[in-house]
């Protein structure tokens, strides 16, 4: 197995436990949150695969996000953003707990429709990047790696959040 295929194989089976946690969610259980401040199992969702089309696309493909280039920027409203909000608020990042609480998770299999297409069309960046050029920096002070093994980082730091929410929904008798 070489970089490539390393790097693919862990962002597939990444993906593939997310979603083996979320299979059993109902949909009125995405907006469910175990505090103010915490983040819902849809938000989640939407953060991930949202970072995910940012992360491969524009910043590493240096094409247009599927979020843009397949119309999902217009199916799902997402709050107005703050006059100063930074590139990544448009991934949920940075957003307050008014402005979760705020936005309403599209159905299930909608959002899991967006996550499917964003990944899949994001696996077709990874062979177009040469590991001989994975230390060019994409941005000061981030390479090309530091972008790859954030996709690979971010989604299974975001699954023990998920994870847990789901727990307290099924002591609560949320979720089949």
């Amino acid at each position: 197995m070489d970089a490539q295929e390393f790097v693919r194989f862990a962002i597939e089976r990444t993906r593939g436990a997310t979603l083996a946690m979320v299979r059993d969610v109902r949909q009125e259980d995405l907006a469910w949150r175990p505090g103010p401040e915490a983040n819902p199992i849809g938000f989640l969702l939407f953060h991930i695969f949202r970072s995910e089309d940012r992360l491969l696309h524009r910043l590493l493909g240096g094409t247009d996000e599927v979020w843009d280039r397949e119309g999902w920027d217009r199916r799902w409203r997402l709050p107005p953003p703050p006059p100063d909000a930074a590139e990544l608020w448009f991934t949920g990042n940075s957003w307050t707990p008014a402005q979760v609480a705020a936005w309403k998770a599209p159905a299930k299999e909608e959002l899991l429709a967006y996550g499917e297409q964003a990944h899949r069309s994001g696996l077709e960046v990874l062979p177009k990047l040469d590991p001989a050029q994975w230390h060019v920096l994409v941005r000061p002070e981030r390479t090309r790696a530091f972008y790859l093994h954030l996709v690979m980082h971010h989604e299974a730091q975001h699954q023990g959040q998920i994870d847990y929410v789901a727990g307290i929904l099924r002591t609560r008798g949320g979720t089949r």
